[in-house]
């Protein structure tokens, strides 16, 4: 296959999941309205991720709002999304796969940090 027919940005899998804080918005009605929301964060792209957490949105359709607080390097993160699907994982954990919202400036932002926690890791 040529590479260059790739349609979707390469997946990052974390090999140790990276701590996270899962947020919805003060706006929304449901569980966790407003209040942070420890998670993990187990793989990232540039148009998505996949995160686990004791939080259960009760989801039921790809209107969920969240916003994902993270740190790759020594930069704090916080991109918005919306939750794409979602199932129990487990005793009181949830496992959702959330599609970024992102900004071009968040983009680039996003990309260069995580070149900077690949070289990181290639390093170690």
């Amino acid at each position: 296959m040529d590479d260059s027919s790739r349609k979707e940005p390469f997946r990052y899998v974390m090999n140790q999941p990276i701590e996270c804080w899962l947020e919805v918005p003060a706006g929304n009605s449901g569980p966790g309205a407003g209040k942070l929301t420890e998670g993990v964060l187990l793989d990232l792209s540039r148009s998505g991720c996949k995160v686990r957490t004791s939080l259960n949105l009760r989801f039921t359709s790809g209107d969920t709002k969240l916003i994902i607080h993270f740190r790759l390097t020594d930069v704090n993160l916080q991109f918005e999304g919306s939750v794409r699907w979602g199932w129990m994982f487990g005793i009181g954990q949830f496992q959702y796969g959330v599609r970024l919202e992102l900004n071009e400036e968040e983009e680039e932002l996003l990309l260069r940090e995580l070149e900077l926690w690949t070289n990181t890791r290639k390093a170690q």
